[in-house]
């Protein structure tokens, strides 16, 4: 597999699992915008960890069932739409509905991790596994970082907006650039 696919693959799935990350940092800030009480801001984080394992449970099996590429990309849109309810939300239940969409479908990650897998050769799917999982971890490492600076710059409701964007970016590119039906799997 190309470096260049196999980059792809870790920034597209290092940017997917950050959406769960983004708003710890946030949690106090959209509290006070959208009035909700500071003893259960904490339940954002929460819902969007619980939305992620009902993703696990729901749509990572599917990825054994439908094209993969279709799939990832699917799923993707429909985050960067998520991503969009959380950055438009007027009250607090419509942010908690995004947070938990957001955890639902950032499951892609798993996704992707199992889709370039699939598409490497045998001889080198330790190493590709290896650097989309980096991807993911420093997704991980780097989210609150990230959401934190560009809260401060611009406002928390501009982290989802611009995550948002990148995850459309993210999907054409990988539309364009993924085969049409996934390789049957080499053992």
């Amino acid at each position: 597999m190309h470096r260049g696919v196999v980059l792809l693959f870790a920034v597209a799935a290092g940017t997917a699992v950050a959406t769960i990350y983004f708003a710890q940092p946030l949690l106090v800030t959209m509290g006070a915008d959208l009035g909700i009480a500071a003893s259960t801001v904490g339940g954002i984080v929460t819902l969007t960890q619980l939305g992620y394992g009902l993703g696990l449970f729901l749509l990572v099996p599917l990825g054994d069932l439908l094209d993969r590429r279709r799939l990832v990309v699917g799923l993707l849109a429909l985050l960067a739409i998520a991503e969009l309810v959380a950055a438009t939300a007027a009250n607090g239940v419509v942010l908690l509905a995004g947070m938990v969409a957001i955890g639902v479908l950032a499951v892609v990650t798993q996704l992707l991790v199992a889709f370039a897998a699939s598409l490497a050769a045998p001889a080198e799917r330790g190493r590709v596994v290896g650097l989309v999982t980096t991807g993911v971890v420093l997704g991980i490492l780097l989210a609150r970082t990230v959401s934190g600076t560009l809260a401060d710059i611009a406002g928390w409701r501009a982290v989802y907006v611009v995550s948002a964007g990148v995850t459309v970016l993210i999907a054409v590119v990988l539309y364009r650039v993924l085969p049409a039906r996934s390789p049957p799997e080499r053992v």
